[in-house]
């Protein structure tokens, strides 16, 4: 098959948001799929399901997208049998759909990606749509006819239990309608009442009501009570729409497929059309014996006091808004017009001078407040006189009065709610959608303006000791002061921006825990816990890969398959359990199985084989370390070698990922009990705090997170054991080294005058040292850049920094040295 040219599809603002919404569409619908598989009845849902997937299919219409727009076209009408009763929901059926959502994923990539539809696709999406067409093709068809479709028929049909408004059907119209039914012909009356939040998926109601098969007639009402001009959402639709329609029952079914649940219809009995007519002309059967001309004027002149009421109140609200834009004068004038026009129609001629006094003086004191006061003392002088009738038993100037007093409290209520500022009509929380890369650069800025302003104490060091300047000294030190509190408090709100939620991550494991569980053959419940846990976006998303060679390895090395767990007395389904929790400035993610945990013995021996522990080391290694040596590079203990495990590859490079991240992990094990894998990381990588410390006169940086304490300990009560120096703290002895013989300078350390060595108690790995160095300084925040070129490979420097008074200051790499 001659292979399409590729068609280049230019990214653009609406792109980037559908693919976007693509990806939160596809997980959620991954999730709904799974949640279905334990609750394959559950019709609430099935709907929300079938919603989701209608959504994106009418996203992917808005472009040229014909292999996504197929697949997910299929997948709509899979879950319409299902929604309908025609289908059971099945894990068959979930396997279907979601290896769908997969596909449509690796386009939504492609597209994302370069930019084209790769053309080896087109083949891929009629083959799956294809074999999702092959599982409803398995439904009889006279079932579905006979059986099926009277289901779905019923729900839309039974739900209108009385007779509908007809009387807002123009006469004429009815009066045809019902010469035509004379003649066999049917007609269906339908309430259609979108949802509130259609418009989100990718629904067009009013498309959708004007293309009713055999539409006569149409009217677009309000679904409920409108909310002031300030408080109207554009994004919500209010409306509900009564149609008339000559078209067969099962054209209006199909029309209304995708929101039956949104559709009352009922088929019109032709005696309705005429129940109007009837009813103004029989005056002995009206409630209260009153005469159909006189409830309809009365009717009428409610409706218009109440219309006539509502003006007034927008006019009112108006008049509440903010006095200092640009078109104030106008706007007062507008309101001037409407009140001068308003008095006009109901014949109150006199109040028009009134507005313009009133007018001219809101103009000169630049407030309208005097146009509404004035509003609100005469609000009573545009209430038109009611039309009598004498032979009413109802006062129809009391019903006028009591629907305008009762809008006249409530426009009184708006003005105490809506207050004198524009400001104050704000309902709910405001947010900004804002691009990853300008808060990148807000990151970095705030990390050059930490950076400069470790420069101020090294200035007013210059100005007191070499130039003799005490007072401008003090003063650049309490400038100083002031700008590091709002440069750590930008930093803190700037890192707010960019934090994340762990459950961008965790929302991937319960797909990949059912797949793979599955191809194992084992049973397996996923817990997760702390997804709210939030920490900055860099470190959430290189969890990603971390976790998943975890997680995978929890299934297919610790978890047992039903029957060996049978035979060892445990619960036939297998329990992982992913916790996340933010202790101190660490995030901490802990991975917990109830498996059959890490043998050390077979550690040891597997390492031992491969080289990578030596025979005194495999004696007196303890059970802790061995089980640690999973972190080892090449070490499996995978007896045989698949697609999951078992090439040695895994979790030395978890250790490998999560040390980039400045984290550190470690494991917890007991025979037959389960495994606990523990990884903390920091809430940020953006700024790094240091110690300064000094070594044979230089300065060096010591990350925060691995320094313990500093103490200083006298010569005599170092001791040394063979070659190495120890000396006891808080009841623990702990090696010590010379941070001198360990950077390859010859120097002895330093002591104080009191023959006191400094020591810095650092830790890395579960292992603790202590450092001799000739002195401690303060701790700085600092940029910590990577160590390029040739300089890469000495392991013993994890970066470098800028000082503030231009130095550069080489960062220790702890881990390493420990």
């Amino acid at each position: 098959m001659t292979a399409l040219p590729k068609n280049p599809l230019p990214k653009n603002p609406l792109l980037e948001q559908f693919l976007s919404e693509a990806r939160e569409l596809l997980e959620g619908i991954g999730q709904k799929l799974m949640q279905l598989e334990d609750a394959p009845s559950d019709q609430g849902l099935i709907n929300e399901l079938f919603r989701m997937v209608h959504t994106l299919k009418g996203n992917s219409g808005l472009f040229t997208f014909p292999e996504m727009t197929r697949v997910l076209h299929a997948c709509e009408d899979l879950l319409g049998k299902v929604r309908n009763g025609e289908m059971a929901f099945s894990r068959e059926l979930a396997d279907r759909l979601l290896d769908a959502m997969d596909f449509v994923g690796l386009l939504s990539s492609d597209i994302e990606q370069t930019e084209s539809i790769d053309a080896s696709r087109v083949e891929d999406s009629a083959r799956l749509a294809e074999s999702l067409r092959a599982l409803m093709a398995e439904v009889s068809t006279s079932s579905a006819s006979s059986e099926k479709r009277p289901v779905a028929t019923e729900t839309i049909a039974v739900s209108l239990k009385q007779i509908p408004p007809l009387a807002e059907i123009p006469e004429a119209l009815r009066m045809e309608a019902f010469r035509r039914s004379g003649e066999g012909e049917k007609f269906h009356w339908i309430a259609y009442q979108p949802v509130p939040e259609c418009f989100f998926q990718g629904d067009d109601p009013f498309h959708r009501a004007r293309q009713t098969p055999g539409l006569l007639w149409g009217s677009v009402l309000p679904a409920e009570p409108l909310p002031p001009l300030a408080e109207l959402d554009t994004y919500r639709c209010s409306v509900k729409f009564h149609l008339l329609t000559a078209a067969f029952h099962e054209e209006l079914i199909e029309h209304f497929r995708y929101v039956p649940d949104q559709v009352e219809m009922l088929v019109i009995d032709p005696l309705w059309l005429t129940l109007s007519e009837r009813k103004s002309e029989d005056t002995s059967n009206s409630p209260n014996g009153i005469s159909g001309s006189v409830e309809e004027s009365s009717r009428e002149a409610i409706e218009k006091a109440a219309a006539l009421t509502r003006i007034l109140t927008a006019q009112q609200q108006t008049l509440a808004l903010d006095d200092h834009p640009a078109w104030f004068s106008g706007r007062l004038e507008a309101v001037a017009t409407v009140l001068k026009n308003l008095a006009n129609s109901v014949g109150n001629t006199e109040s028009a001078s009134q507005i313009e006094a009133a007018f001219a003086k809101a103009l000169a004191s630049a407030s309208g407040l005097p146009m509404l006061e004035w509003l609100n003392a005469h609000q009573s002088q545009f209430t038109a006189k009611p039309v009598s009738h004498s032979d009413a038993s109802i006062d129809q100037n009391s019903a006028v009065e009591e629907v305008a007093a009762s809008t006249t409290v409530q426009a009184a209520d708006d003005g105490v709610k809506f207050g004198r500022r524009a400001e104050d009509n704000q309902n709910g929380p405001r947010s900004l959608k804002v691009d990853q890369a300008k808060v990148d650069r807000l990151m970095n800025l705030i990390g050059e303006l930490i950076v400069e302003k470790n420069a101020l104490p090294y200035l007013a060091q210059r100005a007191e000791s070499q130039y003799g300047v005490r007072e401008l000294s003090r003063e650049i030190k309490g400038q100083y002061s002031v700008i590091n509190r709002i440069a750590d408090e930008m930093q803190d709100a700037i890192m707010q921006v960019r934090m994340m939620a762990v459950s961008i991550v965790f929302q991937r494991f319960p797909r990949l825990v059912r797949d793979t569980s599955r191809k194992l053959g084992k049973e397996v419940q996923l817990v997760l816990e702390g997804e709210q846990t939030e920490a900055d976006k860099n470190i959430i998303e290189a969890l990603a890969d971390p976790l998943i060679h975890i997680v995978r390895n929890s299934l297919d090395h610790g978890l047992e398959t039903p029957e060996v767990r049978r035979a060892c007395g445990k619960p036939e389904t297998g329990t992982l359990s992913i916790r996340a929790s933010q202790q101190a400035d660490s995030v901490v993610i802990e991975i917990i199985d109830d498996g059959k945990g890490i043998d050390p013995a077979v550690v040891k021996r597997k390492a031992y084989e491969k080289g990578l522990i030596d025979e005194a080391a495999l004696e007196r290694m303890s059970d802790r370390e061995a089980v640690n040596l999973i972190f080892a590079a090449g070490l499996s203990t995978a007896a045989v070698v698949s697609d999951l495990s078992g090439r040695g590859v895994g979790m030395d490079v978890v250790r490998t990922a999560v040390e980039k991240l400045n984290g550190s992990v470690g494991v917890e094990s007991e025979v037959g009990k389960g495994t606990s894998i523990r990884i903390a990381l920091p809430l940020s990588m953006a700024v790094t705090q240091l110690m300064i410390i000094e070594s044979d006169g230089q300065l060096f940086g010591v990350p925060m997170d691995h320094v313990i304490e500093t103490v200083r300990i006298p010569r005599a009560s170092i001791h040394r054991i063979k070659q190495s120096m120890t000396a006891v703290l808080r009841g623990r002895v702990v090696p010590l080294k010379a941070l001198n013989s360990l950077i390859g300078i010859t120097a002895q350390p330093k002591a104080n005058m009191d023959d006191e060595l400094s020591v810095l108690l650092v830790q890395a790995g579960g292992c603790v040292l202590g450092l001799l160095v000739d002195g401690f300084y303060e701790t700085l925040g600092v940029i910590q850049k990577p160590m390029a070129g040739f300089l890469s490979n000495l392991s013993v420097w994890s970066g470098s920094a800028l000082m503030g008074d231009g130095s550069v200051l080489m960062i220790l790499n702890i881990r390493e040295i420990v």
